[in-house]
Order: C-alpha cells, then structure tokens, then sequence
C-alpha cells in the first residue's frame, strides 16, 4: 500500500488527533486504535505539567475512551480509573493504543488506553494508564440532557476572585500554560460553583469530543472554587463516571460543578447558548506526588538527570615494577604504622616532621612524591572547634606547597582517614562514621585540584595495612581521588540516581503529622525550599529560622503565601551558628506537633582564589554552614527524624 494509505492497509483512519487509524478485531467483537503522540507534534500538550512534569491530561485519556466507545458505536463511558500517568518527554515520542472490548450480556464493553515509548522494540510492554467499562446511554438521557441555567452567571451566585489564580495554582504544583488557562469566570452559590472557560482562538478543536485543555480548564474551578478539602495539596483525576458528550466543537464552556461524594464531583457543561455539551456524574480527584511522576517517567524510558557519587573499585596490580611511580617518596608528618606500611611495599620512604623541616638539608632534591597528612589533636569536647582547626592546618599546608619553587614538578598526595562514605567489599552493613574535619579536608584540596590540575592527589585510607601498601599502585594510575578500604581501592565515579526523589524508593521522607525546621529560611533558596515541602511534600507545620526572621524582606508575603496553601507557619529569628540559640529555637517546638525533619539551607559565600584564601575567611563561611550543622546534628540526635537534609 503506497505510504500513509491507512485504507489499502486494512486500516480505517481514526480521525482523532491523537490517533491516526482504527481496526476492528478479528473476531468482529471490538476495535483497537493506535497512535502517535509527542510535544514535537502537539506543542500544546507541554503546557499542562504537575509537579514540572508535563503530563498528558486526565481529560485527554477520557476523551481517548470516549472516540474509542464510539468505534464500537458506544456514547458513554460508565467508568475509567487512571492508572499510571502518562509522561511525555520534549525529545521522545510514544505510541498509543485505546482498546474496546466486546459487548457483555448487558451491552457494556472494556475500555483501555496504553502507551509505550517510540523507540521500544516489540517485546517491551505496554503501560496501561486508564481502564474502565463503556455503553450506549440510555435513551432517556439521550433525548432529554440536562441543560445549563437560562441564566448566566446563575442567579444567586457570588462572583469569586479569579486574580492569581493560576498562581496560586502553580504554587501547588500545577502548571498551566496558555492554552489550559481558560478560566474567565468564578462564581459560587452554597455547595454549586459555577464557571466559564474559553480556548484560545487559535487552538484547533476538530477532532475531540471536547478539547482536553477546555475540558481541563474547567477543573481548575473545583479547587479554586473550594470545592474539596486540603485545597493546600496537588490533585488530578483518578475516576470518572458516567461521562457523555452532547455536542462537539465547543470553544467555550459554562459549567455547574457540586459535590459528589467524598473526594468527588459532578459537572455538567453548555455552551454560550445553554445547550448541553458534557456531564461527569461523578469525577473522583486523587493527591499525587512527585515520587509518582518519577516513577511514571521511569517506566517511559526516561532516565532522570540526577546523579549520585558511587565509589567503584579500580584494578590494580601493586606487584608490578611498572606499576609504581618513578621517584623518591617524602612522608610528612603521619605515624610510624603508615610509615612501616609504605616501606613493607618495597618503597624508601624519605620522612619530615613538617613540610619546611627537609630531613636531609636544605639543598636536597625534591621529592616526585610528597605524602602528608594534616595532623590536628582530635578533640571530642569541641568538634567544631577541631573542624575550624583542622582546616586551618590544611589550608596553610597547601599554600606552602604551592608557594614552594622546588615542589614545581612534585605531586603532593594528602592522606585522610574516614573523610568519604566509601564502603569496601564485605562492609556492606558496616556504617562509618565520617568525620566532619578530615572530610573539609577534601573539600579543600577539591578546590586546589581545579585550580591547579596535576599538583594534588586525595587518598583517604582506613587503617589496614595493606590499605597503604597500595599507595605506589594507585598513584600511578592517573586518577586524582581515591578511597582506600581493606587494600581495595576505590574511585568516585557519577552514577545515575535510580529513585531521585526518594532515596533507596522507600516512603515518603516528610511525614505530614510534624514539624519541618528550614533554615536560611530568609534567603531565596530557603524560601524555595520552603514552598516546595508544602506543595510536593505535603508539609503541614513548617519553622522557619533565620538570622533576621519575620523582619527579613518579603517574609510575610511568604508566610501568607504558605498559609493560603494549608501550612501552619512559625517564622523565628535565629543564629543557628549560636548553639544556645538554636537549642532555645528547638526547645519550642510544640509537643503536639514534634519536630521531624531538618532542612540546613543557611550559608554564606566568600569565592575566591585558592591561594588568596584565608582562616578568617574560612571561619566566616564554616560558622553557617558547618557549625550549625554540627550543632543540629547534636541537637537532634536522639529524635527520631524522617530526614536530615543538608544544602552544600
């Protein structure tokens, strides 16, 4: 058959937009319809997104049962539960199915809509994302509809404000683009909201019973209007009942919407003129969470653009001549154990107490490779105190090492001890502790290694033995960072994240029965954070801390905002650097409303050079950042939080 002839293949086009051909079954008994759907080819779609994923709306998988019914000459669709959310993604494509079954005794027939990516080879199976039973309407509801009010707005009703709506909308999670902001109007009278909605005029609507986005439009009234509870919360359709369209074309709409159950709604639809155009007897709305639509993009063949840091051992053969750098070694500072180590693998390790102290003189050659250690006296009373010292000590060893002419062609490779949270083999169960001093450690020679490529080398070395005795094997492989666990070494590799918004794909992390502390909660990304725990997570009691609380700009503004969308909000100001402050913030956290999750956003930046970095400048940024997540942590250590979130 010549190319794009549905017909001389047996085919019949289906005459919908998104699908282009209708076939029956072979056994006379239902009717399958396939097509092809993308933002590439309906734009349009992209301006519908929850949660900023852009999903195909709820009234488009009801319209796709609908043109499906009428295949099989059916005008009703009695019921269609939404399964699966169907994601689309800007560079991909997917293929659609909506399947009709054959008439039972009583005339009524199986409905369901399916999807798979484009590019899915033929054993890849489909995901359903709406099943559900259609019929031929009764007569009586076929020759007498149910019209709209003779008049219009409905007499009684109290016109709503409509001002920010979708705003408001958005702030919950919703997105909506031009062509699904058609609300106009809100009026409301008792438990009826009445609303009009209109598409743009550009927007084609042959093809559908009643266009997606108008149809979707006219939902937006059922939160808007207060029809449901928890208004604060995302909801999309889940179930429909007793769905009929009367009239097609319509560009706009007036609607009745009332209550129906718990969780539901009716609607009933007209045109300009009155006449009817669609009923809902009943539509069921559903909370839906992020979690979901990753979860949905997932089985789309969509891979999410997070990553995690995974330690992957790296091959290594340490009995080979050639495997080991060529040159003298230098030990500064470090113990005898790693010093014996280093000489048990066949090195001759030269050994200074400090970097200017040269054990041989001060004409010796320089070493090819310089080992260090920074050596800080732990202090177990004063963790903070350690930190600020131990990165003191650090950040004066690397400027001494750069600022040496005769280390210009030498490497210094800095050891560490539990400064990553790298696991070797057989300490899957085992969870160690990371030190927060030797971990600011690496995050200072992270910052000399960029700036100066080829001079450093980060090792962080357990204390097995045969650990250090892989140091001339490892330096010589090329690579910058290591972690060494019971000899076997591992380097840090990026790794896509298999469930990125909930770690390990357990429940959720924000439970809704406690309090969430957000600090720098002033700052924009606070504030952010902020909106996001009440309209993804669902957060109810928020605290929000920051050095000058309620008198910070734009802070009330935001306080309203939360409270609008459901959240109690409590806006203190807070040092959480001072710990008698933040202990004071925490002792008064209601009983009835514990303290369960801790988000550290508070920081400061102070960029600058490597080598024009300072202890003063270094304390200014740890006192906000580090400090208070130390005091938090030893503040909150004995409470049984869902998450302790910390902002780098």
């Amino acid at each position: 058959a010549p190319a794009g002839d549905v017909a001389a293949a047996g085919l019949v086009d289906a005459a919908h937009p998104f699908l282009g051909a209708a076939v029956p079954l072979a056994d006379g008994q239902g009717a399958l319809l396939t097509g092809r759907l993308s933002p590439a080819t309906h734009p349009w779609l992209t301006d519908h997104t929850v949660m900023d994923t852009v999903l195909l709306p709820g009234t488009a998988l009801v319209d796709l049962a609908l043109r499906a019914a009428d295949e099989v000459c059916c005008d009703r669709v009695d019921e269609l539960t939404l399964g699966a959310p169907l994601v689309l993604h800007e560079d991909g494509a997917v293929q659609l199915q909506a399947v009709v079954g054959g008439a039972d005794a009583t005339g009524h027939r199986t409905v369901g809509v399916y999807s798979r990516p484009e590019t899915a080879d033929s054993a890849e199976p489909w995901t359903c994302h709406a099943t559900g039973v259609v019929s031929v309407a009764a007569r009586a509801e076929q020759e007498e509809p149910p019209s709209g009010p003779a008049a219009w707005p409905a007499p009684g009703a109290e016109p709503l404000d409509t001002g920010g709506a979708y705003e408001r909308l958005a702030g919950l999670g919703l997105g909506y683009g031009p062509v699904f902001q058609g609300l106009h109007g809100l009026w409301r009278r008792g438990d009826e909201v009445f609303a009009e909605v209109r598409l743009p005029e550009e927007t084609a609507v042959a093809g559908f019973g009643v266009h997606p986005a108008l149809l979707d439009s006219a939902l937006h009234a059922i939160g808007l209007g207060g029809l449901l509870p928890d208004a604060g919360r995302a909801r999309i359709p889940f179930a429909w009942n007793g769905v009929s369209v009367h009239a097609t074309g319509a560009r706009t709409l007036r609607v009745r919407i009332v209550p129906a159950g718990a969780d539901a709604v009716a609607l009933d639809a007209t045109d300009e003129a009155g006449r009817p155009v669609a009923r809902v007897d009943s539509l069921v709305l559903r909370p839906v969470s992020a979690r979901q639509l990753a979860e949905a993009g997932r089985a789309h063949g969509h891979q999410d653009p997070l990553y995690r840091l995974d330690w992957t051992p790296l091959p290594l053969t340490p009995e080979e001549p050639a495997s080991r750098p060529d040159g003298q070694w230098t030990l500064v500072g470090g113990d005898d154990g790693l010093r014996a180590a280093l000489e048990d693998s066949g090195l001759d390790v030269g050994f200074r107490p400090d970097l200017a102290d040269p054990a041989g003189g001060a004409e010796e050659e320089a070493p090819a490779v310089l080992l260090a250690t920074v050596d800080v006296r732990p202090d177990r009373d004063h963790p903070v105190a350690h930190v600020h010292a131990t990165a003191h000590r650090a950040l004066d060893l690397l400027q001494r090492w750069l600022a040496d002419d005769r280390y210009a062609g030498s490497r210094l490779a800095v050891l560490t001890g539990n400064a990553v949270a790298a696991r070797g083999r057989g300490e899957e169960d085992r969870d160690k502790e990371v030190d927060p001093a030797q971990a600011a450690i690496w995050g200072l020679v992270r910052s000399a290694q960029s700036e100066h490529p080829g001079r450093f080398v980060l090792v962080d070395l357990d204390r097995d033995p045969a650990s250090a005795r892989a140091l001339p094997a490892l330096l010589a492989s090329g690579e910058e960072q290591f972690a060494v666990r019971g000899g076997t070494v591992l380097v840090p590799r990026l790794a896509r994240t298999e469930h990125p918004l909930v770690p390990g794909g357990a429940g959720p992390v924000f439970t809704t029965d406690g309090t969430v502390l957000v600090t720098g909660a002033t700052g924009l990304l606070g504030r952010h954070v902020a909106r996001h725990l009440v309209t993804r997570h669902g957060v109810r009691d928020l605290l929000l801390a920051g050095r000058r609380g309620g008198a910070a700009e734009g802070m009330a503004a935001l306080e309203a905002e939360l409270t609008a969308l459901g959240a109690r909000v409590t806006v203190a100001a807070c040092d959480v650097a001072d710990r008698e402050a933040l202990a004071r913030l925490l002792d008064a956290v209601p009983d009835g409303r514990p303290l369960t999750a801790v988000v550290h956003v508070a920081g400061v930046t102070d960029d600058g050079i490597f080598t024009g970095l300072t202890a003063e400048r270094i304390d200014r940024v740890f006192r906000p950042k580090v400090d208070a997540a130390l005091h938090l942590d030893e503040l909150t250590r004995d409470l049984e939080l869902s998450a302790f979130v910390l902002f780098s």
